[in-house]
């Protein structure tokens, strides 16, 4: 993979140490850039996320940013990844077979890093709803590409782990081939950057890369719908319960979207599904 340029910031030389720089995206939280740190709002799910950002530091997991505190505006502070972040339209080397296949690698490797994690005692997670039964990780549930930075020497790592919480692999592999494929619609799909992608094609690109055992491809289509139904129901009642950027989500109408993927693919899942056992 061709590394890109860096669009954060200024250039290094004109930015000084304690400069505060806005970086872009941040649905979730406010976000800054403070020499090669980044510092962002905290909640009641930071210190659990922190133990798990600690424990991939350990392991040699460098696909993800690295716990440094909290400052003394009280905002938790992560080293910076630098490189080039998910930004719509995407540039056409997001979209590559190539870009596919290393997302769900990437994937993998964070799920493989996990073993041996155990949260702290009274972990508090920032979810959508509680741990389902077959819970295996710590899952990302939002590794789409506005949560991935392109780095200089061409790997790929996940920032922005605020919706982290137990889950089960299959369902952080449902999210990103969702939003990676896209399973979007051919409108959807080329306003965000793809070119009407082969969508069964690249559904088993990412399973085939990501290793999914036969019983969970059996069970892949299945899943995504779940959890976009539990994306769309999770934002709808976090909107409700008042929560701010949830409640811009749904004021802005971005709902809108998952519905539509949801007739795409209800229409489309007998070949998706047949595809996923050829």
């Amino acid at each position: 993979m061709t590394p890109p340029h860096n669009l954060y910031g200024q250039p290094p030389s004109q930015q000084r140490d304690d400069d505060e720089i806005p970086l872009h995206g941040g649905n979730v939280s406010t976000v800054v850039k403070v020499g090669d740190t980044v510092r962002r709002t905290t909640g009641p799910w930071t210190p659990a996320v922190h133990a798990l950002l600690r424990h991939l530091e350990s392991v040699g997991y460098t696909g993800a940013p690295r716990a440094l505190g909290i400052d003394e505006k009280s905002r938790e502070v992560l080293s910076f990844v630098d490189g080039e972040c998910g930004d719509y339209p995407l540039a056409e080397h997001w979209t590559t077979d190539e870009a596919l296949t290393t997302v769900a690698t990437m994937l993998r490797l964070y799920h493989d890093a996990q073993r041996g994690f155990v949260p702290p005692a009274g972990a508090t997670w920032r979810s959508f709803g509680p741990p389902p039964p077959d819970t295996e990780v710590i899952c990302h549930h939002d590794a789409a590409p506005h949560n991935v930075v392109w780095r200089p020497d061409g790997t790929l790592a996940m920032i922005d782990f605020d919706l982290a919480s137990p889950g089960a692999r299959i369902y952080d592999v449902a999210y990103s081939a969702w939003t990676w494929v896209p399973l979007f619609s051919d409108r959807d799909s080329s306003t965000l950057g793809w070119k009407q992608p082969d969508r069964a094609r690249r559904l088993r690109l990412f399973a085939d890369a990501y290793g999914l055992t036969p019983r969970d491809r059996e069970r892949l289509v299945r899943v995504i719908r779940r959890r976009i139904v539990d994306h769309v129901e999770g934002i709808r009642r976090m909107a409700a319960a008042g929560e701010p950027a949830f409640v811009r989500i749904v004021q802005r109408g971005h709902l809108r979207r998952p519905m539509r993927d949801l007739r795409i693919l209800d229409a489309e899942r007998a070949h998706w599904e047949h595809a996923l056992r050829s």
